[in-house]
């Protein structure tokens, strides 16, 4: 599929946590100038009173009454994201299914599926839903997973983005510099790195500051190609000496958007969502797109 088919596609459950990411989604297509899709999913009640037997026992007008509560819940979402005043093209659709996996069935590569943190009040924020966690791990294309309530406005002036040299990494990086482009925001490269370090030319038994040479040239390399594809961005970079994911959450205390890269295309591979953007996912204070390399 090409670009000029792209879509930013939403879940919508009626939830603080899916407007806030109905929000995002709706500026999101508005800076990139394709439509937006909002989809809600109706499941049947996983409770089956006695008596009952099956999905057959919810035929009839329970079934309708179910369907049509999310309908309603679906027309509620896209007159919000319609009331946004953005000049954008809002389409809904309502579908019977799990959440996640609709979601994921629904998208394609060049799609943005936008999904909220969690959607259970009173949950801790750094707990991951179970919808986010299955698109995060499924998806076709380039996931966000919105985090936060009440952000006064959804411009994009800083991006964090986790850079260690792989083929998921570069993904990332040219998926965060076209968005830096995009929105006019500053772009942060973060590399972290711990003791010993593997890199291209080092050994258990070299010493640290050789590590860390290492590491510099990861991170000089990153930065290169950023400057590469994208010469009018504010580009500035961090190295520290410590765990990946850490690294990355510290630097986007103050951050609008943080990029990481996942690898996997299909099968097995794809399910491994990897430590460092589970863990960014899980306690990030602001949207986290995960980002695949493209076949």
């Amino acid at each position: 599929m090409t670009d000029r088919h792209a879509r930013v596609i939403v879940g919508a459950d009626g939830s603080d946590g899916s407007n806030e990411a109905l929000r995002w989604a709706a500026h999101e297509a508005a800076r990139r100038g394709v439509p937006l899709h909002v989809m809600t999913c109706a499941q049947l009640p996983v409770t089956v009173e006695a008596g009952m037997v099956g999905a057959g026992a919810f035929a009839g007008s329970t079934m309708d009454a179910i369907v049509h509560e999310h309908e309603q819940c679906n027309q509620q979402a896209v007159d919000l994201a319609r009331s946004l005043g953005l000049q954008l093209s809002v389409t809904g659709e309502t579908v019977l299914g799990a959440p996640g996996y609709a979601l994921v069935s629904a998208s394609h590569e060049s799609d943005i599926v936008v999904v909220g943190a969690t959607s259970h009040p009173g949950r801790l924020t750094d707990v991951l839903g179970s919808v986010a966690t299955v698109v995060a791990h499924r998806a076709k294309g380039a996931v966000v997973v919105v985090h936060g309530e009440g952000r006064a406005e959804q411009q994009i002036r800083r991006i964090v983005v986790g850079v260690d040299g792989s083929a998921a990494s570069d993904a990332g990086l040219l998926w965060a510099t076209e968005e830096a482009l995009r929105c006019g925001a500053e772009l942060v490269l973060v590399h972290g790195w711990v003791y010993p370090y593997l890199g291209s030319r080092s050994s258990v038994s070299e010493p640290r500051d050789e590590m860390r040479l290492d590491a510099m040239r990861v991170l000089d390399s990153s930065a290169s190609q950023a400057l590469e594809l994208a010469p009018t961005v504010a580009c500035h970079s961090i190295i520290t000496e410590e765990g990946p994911a850490k690294a990355i959450l510290d630097a986007a205390a103050d951050a609008d958007l943080i990029v990481v890269g996942s690898r996997g295309h299909g099968g097995f591979a794809a399910l491994l969502l990897g430590s460092v953007s589970r863990t960014v996912l899980q306690h990030a204070p602001c949207p986290v797109a995960v980002v695949r390399p493209q076949p």
